[in-house]
């Protein structure tokens, strides 16, 4: 029976300074990973490296091009070969679509597809043979919600990308990895609160919103496991991993709880998805 853990291996979350990647790094170093950690806020980043025991930081906007080349630089020269990446950055405006301009569609792009494919790209030469590469989808994809048709797009296209980067790629395995809504994220940070308390009554109405959220901490580390038993067994391929809450869908005059049994949530207090 392989070990399965995270002993001796080298994992890189783009995206690690809270939230789901944030999980998803500390998990792999309690289980004696090398980490390294990538963000936009440096103080984060540091935290998340003194939790860990020790770590790379790096600073950096996968929205600008010569930071993704660069993330790629310094992960190789931190970590060596690289056994697993994890791309959990993303940014989510909350608009209609037709509202959506142009400026915030290219901000949009830039950090949800392009940056996670440009450092992947660069990190190829890095990687150790078997390597997993992870990108955090959502459930909005193909199941559109009011207000978030732009991000579900880039997530759509990133998962379009998965599939070119798999095709084109077979020495590597990638991974495309859903998830519903979750609480303990930053999903929500950039959200205008009129328009989400205009919205939310359509997100319910439509049945779009879970009766139970899934924990940020708790979901980190179910990925994480489930990376650590890919890299136990490299002959096989996970495609495809879903996560989602339990129960059905939220009902009118009711609000999410965290986990089974859990507290309240409020959209104040927590991001109903998201992937950071």
């Amino acid at each position: 029976m392989s070990q399965i853990d995270f002993a001796n291996r080298r994992v890189l979350v783009v995206g690690g300074s809270s939230g789901i990647g944030r999980s998803i790094a500390l998990t792999a170093a309690a289980q004696g990973a090398r980490i390294a950690v990538v963000g936009r806020r440096s103080e984060l980043l540091a935290e998340v490296v003194d939790k860990a025991g020790g770590g790379v930081a790096i600073t950096a906007d996968l929205a600008v091009a010569d930071d993704c080349a660069r993330v790629a630089e310094e992960a190789a020269a931190g970590l060596g070969a690289i056994d697993a990446v994890v791309h959990a950055a993303g940014v989510s405006p909350l608009a209609k679509i037709t509202d959506t301009s142009a400026d915030v569609w290219r901000q949009l792009m830039a950090t949800n597809v392009i940056g996670p494919v440009l450092t992947t790209g660069a990190l190829l030469p890095s990687l150790a043979p078997g390597a997993v590469v992870g990108f955090i989808s959502s459930r909005s994809v193909g199941r559109p919600y009011h207000g978030v048709g732009a991000y579900s797009s880039s997530k759509a296209a990133l998962d379009q990308a998965v599939l070119s980067l798999r095709l084109e790629n077979p020495a590597f395995r990638f991974a495309r990895i859903e998830v519903g809504d979750t609480a303990g994220t930053d999903f929500n940070r950039d959200f205008d609160n009129s328009v989400r308390d205009e919205l939310v009554p359509l997100w319910i109405q439509n049945g779009v919103l879970s009766q139970v959220l899934m924990d940020a901490e708790h979901l980190g580390a179910t990925i994480a496991a489930s990376i650590a038993q890919m890299l136990a067994y490299p002959g096989i391929a996970t495609n495809n991993l879903v996560f989602h809450g339990p129960g059905g869908v939220l009902a009118p005059g009711t609000m999410p709880t965290v986990g089974v049994g859990g507290a309240v949530a409020t959209p104040e207090t927590h991001g109903f998805q998201g992937d950071k």
